[in-house]
This record gives C-alpha cells, sequence and structure tokens, in this order.
C-alpha cells in the first residue's frame, strides 16, 4: 500500500513544544516501517497557521488523494490538518468517500488507525460531533439571519420579477417587468382568475424573469410575495407562514398595500372554503384509470351559467392523441362507481381470521438500538470500555438490527366487520350529492385504490375496482 506523511508546524508551536517537522516525520516513518507501508511522498507546510485549508502542502496532498496516488495517509496530530472544527469533518468526510485508510499516530495516548476497531470507533464519533457542528452552524446561521431580518435587512440574492439590483444591491422598478406584476395582482382580484388560467393569460404575450414559460407555481410566487407590496421579509422554509417576518424596505413598491392584502385575504378564504375555488376538487382524482391504454383519467371542470359541471377524461386522449377512450361525466362516473360497490357489497364475505403472527416494531427497535450505541459512546468517552469493545458491540448490534430488518414483515391490515361496512357505504351513498366535494374526495380516496373503466356497446362498464 502507498502511504503519504502529512507534516505542518508553526513557529510558535515548534519554539514552545519542539516537536519539530523533522520529529513529526521521524515517528510517522516509523509508523509505515512497522505496518510495512511503502511511502508514496512527504507533505508539509512549515511556519504556516492550521487556521484554514489553505495552505500549499495540505492543497497538493487532498489533490493526490483524489487523484488516488495514494491510499493510506499518516499525520502526527489532528490538528496538524486544521485547527478548523468545519474542516476536520470535511476532510474526513473525503477520507470516508474515497476510502482512504487514515493513521494518526499521537492522538492522544493511543494511535488511530481507520481500519482498526477503534479506528471504525473514530469515524463513527466523527460522525457524531459532524452532525452536532453541523446542527448548531445552522441553527447559529438562523439566529444571524433572524436578527438581520428583524433589524430590517434584506435577504436577497437576485431581483424578482419587476425589480433590478445595483452595484450596492438596492433594488429598482424596472417598468416593463413590473407591468406584468401589475397584470397578474389584476387579474386574481378584480376578474377572480384561477392561477392556472392566470398563467395561460400571460405566456400568451409574456415571459418569467428568467425567460420561461408561466405556469401555477409562477404566478403563486408573484401573488404571495410582500416584496411587491414594499416589504422586506424572511422565513425559513420550515417555519409556518404566519411566522413570516415582514418590516418596512427601502424599495419602492409595485402594487398598493391594500391589494396584496386582499389577495393574502382571497386565498385564506379559499383554502378555508369560504370562497368559491376556480380549480375545482375531483374525488375521483389519480384513481380512475382507463381500460384502453392504463392512463389517468384526469379531472375536468366547467361553469356553464353559474353551474358547475365536472368529468374525467383519458390523459392520453386529450394531452398526447394517442387514445380514443372518450370522457366521463362525474354524475355517471358515480352511478358506475356505486351500483359496483353496492354489488361488491351483497358478496361481501366474512373475513377470513388468521392466525397471529409475531411481529416486530422495526421503528422502535431502531430507537432502542441507538439509545444503546450512545450508552456504549458515554462509555467509552469515560474510559469504562475500550475501543476494542467498543467496535465489537457496535458490530453485533448492527447485526442485530439487519437481522431483524430481514424478518419485519408487513402488519395484517385491520378488518372492519361486515354488517358496519355495509351500513357505512348505504349511508353515504344515499348522502353523496349532498356531501361537500372535498369530503367527496377525502371520502373516495380513502375507500378506493383503483377504478379502471371502458366503454363500449353496453355503455360504460368498471373493468377492475381496487379497495384501499
Amino acid at each position: 500500500m502507498r502511504a503519504a506523511i502529512y507534516t505542518r508546524v508553526s513557529t510558535t508551536m515548534q519554539a514552545d513544544e519542539g516537536f519539530s517537522l523533522e520529529a513529526q516525520q521521524d515517528t510517522l516513518m516509523q509508523t509505515i516501517e512497522r505496518k510495512g507501508l511503502q511511502l508514496y511522498r512527504v507533505y508539509s507546510d512549515p511556519g504556516i497557521s492550521g487556521k484554514t485549508f489553505k495552505r500549499p502542502g495540505v492543497q497538493a496532498m487532498i489533490a493526490d488523494m483524489k487523484a488516488k496516488r495514494f491510499d493510506t495517509l499518516l499525520i502526527h496530530k489532528l490538528d496538524r490538518l486544521s485547527r478548523s472544527m468545519g474542516d476536520i469533518i470535511a476532510f474526513i468526510e473525503l477520507v470516508n468517500k474515497l476510502d482512504v485508510r487514515l493513521i494518526i499516530s499521537a492522538q492522544g495516548q493511543d494511535e488511530i488507525d481507520t481500519r482498526s476497531p477503534l479506528g471504525k470507533a473514530f469515524l463513527q464519533f466523527n460522525g457524531i460531533w459532524a452532525e452536532l457542528y453541523l446542527n448548531n452552524l445552522r441553527e447559529e446561521t438562523l439566529k444571524g439571519l433572524v436578527k438581520k431580518a428583524q433589524k430590517g435587512g434584506r435577504h436577497i440574492s437576485r431581483a424578482p420579477l419587476g425589480y433590478e439590483l445595483d452595484e450596492t444591491y438596492q433594488m429598482h422598478i424596472v417598468e416593463s417587468e413590473a407591468m406584468l406584476v401589475r397584470e397578474v395582482f389584476n387579474l386574481f382580484v378584480d376578474k377572480g382568475w384561477g392561477v392556472n388560467k392566470i398563467a395561460k393569460h400571460m405566456n400568451a404575450f409574456s415571459t418569467t424573469k428568467e425567460g420561461g414559460k408561466w405556469d401555477n407555481k409562477n404566478v403563486r410566487n408573484v401573488l404571495t410575495n410582500p416584496t411587491y407590496a414594499g416589504y422586506n421579509h424572511f422565513k425559513p422554509e420550515h417555519w409556518p407562514e404566519e411566522n413570516r417576518i415582514l418590516t418596512e424596505g427601502t424599495h419602492e413598491a409595485i402594487i398598493p398595500r391594500e391589494q396584496f392584502e386582499t389577495v393574502r385575504n382571497y386565498r385564506e378564504r379559499r383554502s378555508n372554503g369560504h370562497m368559491s375555488k376556480r380549480s375545482f376538487d375531483y374525488p375521483y382524482g389519480g384513481i380512475v384509470k382507463c381500460g384502453r391504454c392504463g392512463a389517468t383519467y384526469a379531472g375536468n371542470g366547467s361553469v356553464v351559467a353559474g353551474k358547475q359541471y365536472r368529468g374525467y377524461r383519458c390523459l392520453n386522449q386529450y394531452a398526447k392523441a394517442t387514445c380514443d377512450a372518450p370522457s366521463i361525466s362525474e354524475r355517471q362516473l358515480n352511478a358506475l362507481v356505486w351500483g359496483r360497490i353496492e354489488i361488491m357489497g351483497d358478496d361481501l364475505p366474512d373475513p377470513v381470521k388468521k392466525p397471529k403472527k409475531q411481529t416486530v416494531n422495526i421503528q422502535k427497535e431502531i430507537e432502542t438500538s441507538n439509545k444503546r450505541r450512545k450508552n456504549w459512546m458515554m462509555a467509552l468517552g469515560d474510559g469504562k470500555l475500550s475501543g476494542e469493545d467498543y467496535a465489537q458491540l457496535v458490530e453485533e448490534e448492527d447485526a442485530r438490527v439487519k437481522a431483524l430488518q430481514v424478518q419485519v414483515h408487513e402488519d395484517t391490515p385491520a378488518t372492519i366487520p361486515v354488517a358496519e361496512l355495509k351500513a357505512a357505504m348505504l349511508h353515504i351513498r344515499e348522502n353523496w350529492d349532498l356531501i361537500e366535494v372535498e369530503t367527496q374526495k377525502k371520502l373516495a380516496q380513502s375507500m378506493l385504490r383503483k377504478v379502471v373503466i371502458d366503454k363500449n356497446e353496453d355503455g360504460w362498464q368498471i373493468k377492475e375496482l381496487l379497495p384501499v
């Protein structure tokens, strides 16, 4: 195996500790000879601080390691690589990724060799510390961003549609784009258009900021961006919308703040079911399949004289013209589905009682395993457990969990008494037209997994119906 040596010393450290580059190299050469390795090259950074990885010796070593010019790296201590925890974590992750053997000759009182049990334990510890370090880094970064936002700072790397950034990162209105923003807001508020209809309208004469086609997501992003009302804002992805930080911006608003609040109010009322939605929910959406080509029957709605009509059509028929299946109205589909469910209900057999099997709660077992590992790590850190014993325990635990994962099987789903199921289906069928569309969808999705339909000379038929 070809081995490389890396040494570093700052002038202060050499004077105070007397452990020179030569002393480090001599110690590492003894390790190479003892382990029967072949020296490839010695990399060194004499008299250079270990604050960062921006050092010629370490950069050359990393480049050769990536090029697989050696497969083993020896260092005297981990801090010879860097005094930055982030750099060390990233480097050890790279070592693992490239499958390079790392030998640290003087880590405390022990030698660390990542091919040994103690070395494997060291790598596992590093992974834990890396997770803690990165989580803490994210938290501290988020604290800084929140503090900046609360003080009125703006978090923006590029200007949204309607604005441009100058050399000082101040935003200025681009009138040709601002007209598009105003158009989107006016269509939503004044004409009551939905996001899909607005997107189609905008595509007839304009593009997005990046030059692409408008879609419902682009329109929604415009309608929900407080920047257009003159606000600076900040919200991490995992925060709920009500926690978004809003502060007064220094840029000029494109739309009146009252119009932005009207949009927000309309969207909230629609989401709560207090306003009619232009894009309808379809109870059988995603469930109905074409009996000719296998494609999904997608919902298709229209409003005529104030009355809403819903139907379904084969995706391949209307989008690709590769199927000749006809469309079906929701009224026809309801009669078809409930007719089949009624027949099935009459023939429902009593559930077959199966002998109970010993099942394994794999999630609970994994949680238990993680607790054991943490206890072992604490014992190792307290010196109550040797590195070799720790590695052996972890190996045995890995084998145990793997065996459980192989053993585990899906639990038999709970069954509903036949009489109760028939009564529930009859009640739903009799009151179907009185149920809100959103509730219809929840019921259909909870009862049915797939409904395959086709039409022949005898009319519509269900070729297959699979319950959940």
